[in-house]
């Protein structure tokens, strides 16, 4: 199917109940004419076909069968990163706006899908938020072998904006060493290379994520309601006002 814009947001999720598919309804407009909008779904749990949701475009993996998906075989490290490799070689766009079903941004996603996709030059643009505080605490790291660089880097992985260029680099280092997590690899490739490398909150974005409990993050979307600021994990969704903190 043709491309009708240079970058692409891909949206990686398992399924489409109700607050998912409302959720995409409000993507596809917030970033209609800037970028085209891509549904990254796995068909192990929730198969579905694609005759049935016209208004979308899908990019189909299968976790279970995706060689790499389960890092080291642990089902709570899912490398959404391989489904994208996967998928771009099928659908070749200068940049890939990568985003997990449960991160929401309290502000205007049309204006921030906007600044991120004028950066022709970036290879890769990430959070740097990290209230664990830096890659020895989180636990993946014992996974980790024979690492060729320098320094190691963390950054988690919600949401991240990558160029054709480095993410076929990452894919090919993954073929060689596949110990490495994706929210380890990506920042440590880009900050060790030779990367034009950038941070949301340069442009003015605030992270309130981690891994979880999702309690927590939708208590605190609730309750604080920071304007420009990305919450994750909200499992509910039913609690987002899609378009509410567009406000200036």
């Amino acid at each position: 199917m043709e491309n009708y814009n240079h970058n692409c947001l891909v949206f990686a999720t398992h399924k489409l109940d109700e607050g998912i598919l409302d959720y995409l309804a409000y993507l596809k407009k917030e970033v209609e004419g800037v970028m085209d909008l891509l549904v990254l779904y796995d068909q192990s749990a929730h198969p579905i076909k694609e005759d049935d949701y016209p208004g979308f475009r899908f990019c189909f993996f299968e976790s279970v069968g995706l060689k790499g998906f389960f890092h080291q075989n642990e089902r709570l490290l899912p490398n959404t990163f391989v489904a994208l490799a996967e998928c771009a070689e099928q659908y070749r766009y200068d940049h890939y706006l990568l985003m997990e079903n449960d991160i929401v941004l309290h502000g205007d996603f049309r204006r921030f899908v906007q600044r991120v996709n004028v950066e022709d030059a970036v290879d890769y643009i990430h959070i740097a938020t990290d209230v664990e505080g830096g890659p020895q605490k989180h636990w993946p790291v014992r996974y980790i072998q024979a690492c060729p660089f320098e320094h190691l880097y963390f950054s988690w992985c919600h949401i991240l904006y990558v160029s054709h260029g480095f993410l076929t680099d990452v894919a090919e280092f993954m073929t060689r060493n596949d110990s490495i997590h994706y929210e380890f690899l990506l920042p440590t490739m880009a900050y060790n290379g030779r990367y034009v490398v950038r941070q949301f909150e340069n442009f003015g974005y605030n992270f309130q994520v981690s891994w979880g409990p999702a309690e927590l993050y939708e208590s605190k979307y609730m309750n604080e309601r920071m304007p420009d600021t990305f919450y994750h994990p909200v499992k509910d969704l039913s609690i987002v006002d899609w378009g509410v903190g567009d406000m200036p």
